[in-house]
């Protein structure tokens, strides 16, 4: 029999995807010789439609994974709202159902990623950003995920698969599907590679998260699988050393008052275990910081 909580991840991680493709076909038509009334109707249904499917998932997330934190579900109560009574405003008009798509549906404002990077991290106990900075959609489905992937008892209360300590002493350990490709992962993890505790769990035959203390305070990794391909996707919350984060594979970019750093790697399946732990060796530690180094 499955975990409970287990199934609740595979859920949200099916649904995310999901709830990503409705917001990419929500995106108004910018083809002003196809508006006509007919075409501008079936859109605003069609939008109808995708916001009921969208907030009836984002409450069943809220039931899920913060049961034990109501004023989420009021908070997601509040925009569902806001974001309806916003729409049910602009009528037939595109120009309005544009500007309401970016202002209420799209947008990922700088403030709410700054919060959500400095706040959600993992082996802190910061976890709930202040909600009043989710305004959109997609800022609070990114809250979740981001919440979900920093939340080290949330992936700690999955069964174990396996355990083993590393050459420091700290645990990796295994939970979730057995899943052999993933399963593979955890075996050939070097226990000479210095890193902190180590949770990964293995959500389903495409998916597997991960995350790794002591490496840029708590290096989180999301891997998710495509035929012959996979995908890491990865948040380091404190940038240990500048220099050493920018050089880093598929980094985007930073400075020195950004607030965390994201990336993503793509790689063929095959070479996964070599790309990623070498990855994992190359993000910055503590003592990679300036100070220790003079």
């Amino acid at each position: 029999m499955k975990n409970d909580l287990l199934i609740k991840l595979q859920h949200f991680f099916t649904v995310d995807m999901r709830i990503k493709k409705e917001m990419y076909d929500m995106v108004p038509p910018d083809n002003e010789s196809y508006l006509d009334k007919d075409s501008i109707c079936k859109y605003v249904d069609n939008l109808n439609d995708s916001l009921i499917y969208i907030f009836s998932e984002l409450k069943c997330f809220c039931s899920d994974i913060f049961a034990n934190a109501p004023f989420v579900l009021e908070k997601i109560n509040s925009l569902e709202q806001n974001v309806k009574e916003s729409f049910y405003s602009c009528g037939l008009d595109i120009s309005k159902l544009r500007n309401f798509y970016k202002e209420n549906v799209s947008n990922l404002s700088s403030e709410f990623i700054k919060n959500l990077k400095t706040n959600c991290v993992g082996y802190t106990g910061r976890k709930l950003i202040p909600l009043d900075n989710i305004n959109t959609i997609n800022e609070a489905l990114h809250f979740i995920h981001s919440y979900i992937l920093n939340e080290e008892h949330l992936l700690q209360a999955i069964p174990l698969l396996g355990e083993k300590e590393n050459d420091y002493k700290y645990p990796i350990s295994l939970r979730g599907e057995k899943i052999p490709v993933f399963e593979e992962l955890f075996n050939l993890f070097p226990m000479d590679l210095d890193c902190g505790w180590t949770d990964m769990v293995i959500i389903n035959e495409k998916k597997l998260i991960m995350m790794v203390r002591d490496r840029g305070h708590a290096l989180t990794i999301e891997i998710t699988l495509n035929n012959d391909k996979a995908r890491i996707e990865y948040f380091i919350p404190k940038v240990c050393n500048l220099e050493m984060v920018n050089n880093l594979p598929g980094i985007n970019k930073i400075k020195d008052d950004t607030v965390g750093a994201t990336g993503i790697i793509e790689t063929d399946i095959k070479d996964l275990p070599n790309v990623l732990f070498s990855f994992i060796s190359k993000v910055p530690m503590d003592e990679d910081m300036e100070y220790f180094k003079k």
